[in-house]
């Protein structure tokens, strides 16, 4: 029997809490820093420890005798949270900050990638805006303009034009946007094609890969608008065809793996690929991630017909092999409801009555809310994830937006053609 503690307060921990109670080998769950649709009994207190302080982390973990700690978003693995409760003989769901450098630094991964000849845009790195500026100009746009560290998922701009890459490299050196994410760029050429999003979960020796999910990361319909972290999901995404997943395991797993294994750092836990598939079906890396995404986790995991708290194990301890689990039928669907201003400023405190689903095909997972005078009320951008999966994608579909119709939440807003494109 197992006591985990679950890190993290969006709603990819939320998915990843639905599918862990799941389990028959859990015996207590607790989440860190949590959100306001998690039992007040899985809660820790805020005070419980200081999640960026060594010490602190490895002090609570061994008074709690965890037996497992699931790491949700990506800071705390960059920082080395692993490490710290490796040293203490807990294991860890989730990257060591070496191994995490692949999303904490773009420089970081675009090196590796070259290193494994891994298919990846062809890139160049500064550290000061004129030099980058200079570049911008002689290779013309479309280009993409990076900020090399953590950006919450906003670091990154697709230009149309010249001035388009001004104003963003502006933003990340002269306005410093991202603090000290922004010290660097990452200057890529524009990829064409579909996105698509491909989770790995590694022992350091094997791995096993979910489906493929195609997130929506511009804020409004017509992929309009800024970038988000995500406004919604849906999996399994058509373009990840079977001689696509095959690609994508040969040419970018297999010899990122291997590469991590012959620098002395097994990867354990979660890789994430996110890819652009050309019209010919051939896959390049867009990004890689340490960790589940969000809001894809939200319509993955409800495709697992598996122990998640089985897997997670496993995987930190190093034996995949003997795990047994199946995909299900059928498709999943996840929309964000986002609160009014989303990605810039938001309101907040918006008040949430959440009407019961009224069927257990439809999953809210909370993100961005909290409960104040023990009422519950928006805290972040990014609100609820309304999450289904039916029995192909047009049934998943309908019944999440059938529920949508049903919120009158005042000041939020989500997308109404999440999945179109494989409809």
């Amino acid at each position: 029997m197992s006591r985990i503690l679950l890190i993290g307060s969006g709603g990819r921990e939320s998915a990843i809490a639905y599918k862990l109670r799941q389990s028959p080998r859990l015996t207590s769950l607790h989440v860190f820093p949590g959100n306001g649709g998690f039992p007040e009994n899985e809660v820790l207190p805020p005070d419980s420890f200081q999640l960026k302080d060594k010490e602190s982390v490895q002090k609570f973990a061994l008074q709690n005798q965890y037996d497992l700690v699931i790491v949700g978003p990506e800071d705390p693995l960059v920082d080395g949270v692993t490490d710290w409760l490796a040293e203490i003989g807990i294991p860890v769901f989730g990257p060591s900050a070496y191994c995490a450098q692949v999303e904490g630094s773009k420089d970081f991964a675009k090196s590796l990638m070259k290193e494994a000849k891994v298919p990846t845009a062809k890139y160049e790195t500064f550290a000061d805006y004129q030099s980058a500026l200079n570049y911008v100009k002689g290779e013309g746009a479309p280009i993409v303009v990076k900020a090399d560290g953590l950006a919450a998922g906003k670091g990154v701009t697709v230009c149309f034009s010249v001035q388009d890459a001004e104003q963003a490299l502006k933003e990340i050196f002269l306005d410093q946007k991202f603090g000290v994410s922004g010290a660097k760029v990452v200057i890529e050429e524009f990829m064409d094609g579909q996105e698509a999003s491909i989770f790995a979960i590694s022992d350091g020796e094997r791995y096993i890969t979910l489906p493929a999910a195609q997130d929506h990361k511009r804020a409004y319909d017509g992929d309009k608008g800024p970038n988000t972290g995500g406004m919604g999901a849906y999996c399994p995404a058509p373009i990840a065809t079977e001689s696509v997943l095959e690609k994508v395991n040969t040419l970018i797993f297999d010899p990122m793996f291997r590469l991590f294994r012959e620098k002395g750092y097994p990867y354990k836990g979660l890789l994430y690929a996110g890819l652009m598939i050309s019209k010919e079906g051939e896959p390049r890396v867009v990004e890689f991630n340490c960790r589940f995404g969000d809001p894809e986790t939200q319509c993955v995991l409800s495709m697992l017909d598996g122990d998640l708290l089985e897997i997670c194990q496993a995987a930190a301890k190093g034996n995949l092999s003997d795990v047994e689990y199946d995909i299900l039928s059928g498709a999943s669907t996840v929309v964000v409801l986002a609160a009014e201003g989303y990605p810039e400023s938001y309101a907040k405190n918006i008040p949430l009555e959440i009407p019961e689903t009224g069927t257990k095909d439809i999953l809210v997972f909370h993100a961005g809310t909290t409960k104040k005078d023990g009422k519950l009320v928006s805290s972040g951008g990014r609100i609820l994830g309304i999450s289904s999966r039916g029995k192909d994608l047009l049934d998943s579909v309908n019944k999440v937006y059938s529920y949508l119709n049903k919120l009158h939440i005042p000041q939020t807003f989500y997308r109404k053609d999440i999945a179109k494109k494989a409809l």
